[in-house]
């Protein structure tokens, strides 16, 4: 209620506010200087209404900009100016802060919040629609993907009949990004059509900000459609515009689609080209939020200032004003003395209480800035560890492949010489042959391992059928279990299918089949089955071999240490197979394990997903 100003002080107010709410997404820092106008305008005139709607825009600014705590701050202080029968106030204002608590990964709180939100609209389908939008984020979000097409759905009825064209966009968008992400459910064609009709509208109602985004998706899902070329030309159509618009998020997005795409076509110079693009991107972000921050916290206090001037002059206008009245009146002077004092130390409580609000917020930034130089010592001590890891593979494979080469390049010198006759010649190959197949086998390790450090770990999974993969693995090493009279049993059940990638698992089972023969003595046996646990398929393969005891278990599991032994006939190894073999189930989503016994054997099994 006005006090102080007429209906027109009141009405330029509420304009000033109707601009700042409309205008807070496209230009939140225009937004709020707006609003902070208007907050000083309410102030100077005790119109609580427009005081109140002053602080929900700033707080809706503050969201804007990613600052949550601020933004709650402000948006609490609004739902004290507002009365019980403002429900639209009050239900815009519920609703925003459930968007910060969605943002700040507090399902519970938000879910709160939007229920009061939801009981201020009553039947105005005009908030309604809004609150039913939220909520279907929160399902997006918590990966409950039936739930929020649900409630997408309810929403888009809503706007179909309001004709809220601008609300319709949006959540088609929400639609693409759903069917995008949905494990369960992916469906590029129907991501596509979402993203067309959000793209469409968003011309209609002027939203650069979802067309970038949707643009962003839309390359993403090409690029999984095996269309990147198409997916190229939207990503980089989204980065010029989200450029245009200052939109860091959408930028970053469109920088790491281009990368992708440049990477799965296989253009190495411009995939490094727009990563050092990105790199620099987000440096120079780092330290524009970094300003802003800086910014931010002294227009803050700025702000306080200024309320704080205009409390005190309404203050001394009051206490005047009940002097001139009440000459005659002195215990009604205490009185309202004595209230007056009273109103201060509440303001100044009220003060006091977001100053502490504001250096708890600080102190748990800096708290987040420790815990971040924390976890990056960390990662830096574990790349050391890879990196010496990968120095000692690499001086044990040229120590490896030294021995069978020069053996093979004095066979050939012999041989050419005239020193070895063919009978002799083809005795020493028979005895080199193991030796020159185990540095095959750790060329083709070295081969697979050095490609998924340098290109990453690209997983192409598909279904496939156990039993003839075995079989032809068999086949490879026919010549192999002959020389040392091996038995080979596949126990592999004929209705096993894993989902996983082809390439990985004839990797897996290529270099564990490799072992058991090696330490697998003459007239031994390979056994490789397979049985359903969890829910998962699980493969054994089981030799009769020289077994290990708890010591050399522990540290063949170790990814800190190095260890490898001689096989039955002096095979040598790196140890790089059982590394490989450990990155690449852990990669398809399985685990690794053994069991084994002196003297009568080992057992490696591991675990896939099923169809």
């Amino acid at each position: 209620m006005l006090l102080k100003n007429d209906a027109a002080s009141a009405a330029d107010i509420d304009n000033i506010n109707t601009v700042a709410y409309d205008t807070f997404l496209t230009d939140p820092a225009g937004a709020r200087k707006l609003a902070e106008k208007a907050l000083l305008k309410s102030k100077t005139a005790s119109y609580a209404k427009g005081t109140g709607q002053s602080f929900l825009n700033i707080g809706a600014s503050y969201w804007a900009q990613s600052y949550h705590q601020l933004s709650l701050l402000y948006l609490d202080t609004a739902l004290q100016y507002f009365e019980s029968t403002d429900h639209v106030d009050l239900s815009i204002c519920y609703r925003h802060i459930a968007r910060n608590y969605i943002d700040l990964k507090d399902y519970s709180a938000a879910n709160t919040f939007l229920n009061k939100a939801e009981f201020e609209a009553g039947a105005n389908s005009f908030l309604l629609e809004e609150v039913i939008a939220e909520r279907s984020l929160i399902f997006s979000r918590q990966q409950q993907f039936d739930l929020a097409i649900n409630e997408v759905n309810k929403a888009l009825k809503i706007t179909k009949q309001i004709n809220k064209t601008a609300s319709q966009s949006i959540l088609y968008g929400r639609l693409c990004g759903i069917y995008s992400d949905n494990t369960d459910h992916k469906n590029y064609g129907l991501a596509l059509a979402y993203a067309d009709s959000a793209i469409n509208l968003s011309y209609v109602t002027k939203n650069k900000r979802l067309r970038a985004s949707c643009w962003v998706t839309k390359a993403n899902v090409l690029l999984n459609e095996r269309k990147p070329d198409e997916g190229l030309f939207f990503a980089n159509s989204a980065l010029l515009l989200a450029d245009s618009l200052g939109l860091a998020d959408i930028e970053s997005g469109a920088y790491l689609s281009i990368i992708r795409i440049y990477e799965s076509k296989g253009d190495m110079k411009n995939q490094m080209a727009y990563q050092n693009r990105y790199i620099a991107f987000e440096q120079n972000l780092s330290k524009a939020n970094q300003q802003n921050s800086s910014q931010i916290i002294a227009d803050y206090f700025a702000l306080n200032d200024k309320l704080r001037t205009i409390d005190q002059a309404n203050h001394k206008g009051d206490v005047y004003n009940l002097i001139v009245k009440s000459q005659k009146k002195i215990i009604v002077i205490l009185s309202l003395s004595l209230l007056l004092l009273m109103v201060a130390l509440y303001i100044v409580y009220r003060y006091y209480r977001q100053k502490r609000i504001l250096a708890q917020t600080l102190n748990e930034q800096n708290m987040a800035t420790i815990a971040q130089s924390q976890l990056i010592e960390v990662q830096a001590q574990h790349l050391e560890e890879l990196n010496n890891l990968k120095n000692k593979l690499l001086l044990v494979i040229g120590h490896d492949l030294r021995g069978p080469i020069g053996n093979l390049s004095s066979l050939t010198g012999m041989f050419e010489d005239g020193h070895l006759k063919e009978e002799e010649v083809k005795e020493v190959m028979r005895s080199i042959g193991p030796v020159v197949r185990g540095a095959e086998l750790t060329l083709k390790n070295l081969l697979e391992w050095a490609e998924s450090q340098i290109k990453g770990n690209n997983l192409e999974a598909t279904y496939v059928n156990l039993a003839p993969i075995v079989e032809e693995i068999e086949s490879i090493f026919k010549y192999s279990f002959d020389q040392k009279n091996i038995t080979f049993s596949n126990q592999v059940l004929p209705e096993h299918i894993v989902l996983m990638d082809l390439n990985h698992l004839k990797v897996i089972l290529r270099n564990l089949i490799s072992n058991a023969i090696k330490f697998t003595p003459a007239k031994g046996r390979v056994t490789v089955t397979s049985h359903i646990n969890d829910g998962k398929i699980t493969i054994g393969i089981s030799d009769t071999g020289r077994g290990m005891n708890n010591e050399e278990i522990e540290r063949l599991l170790s990814v800190k240490t190095h260890f490898t032994k001689p096989g039955t006939q002096g095979e040598k190894g790196t140890g790089i197979g059982l590394l490989l073999c450990r990155e690449l189930i852990e990669l398809n989503g399985g685990e690794m394990w053994l069991t084994s016994e002196v003297d009568k054997g080992t057992t490696f099994y591991f675990s896939l997903p099923s169809h």
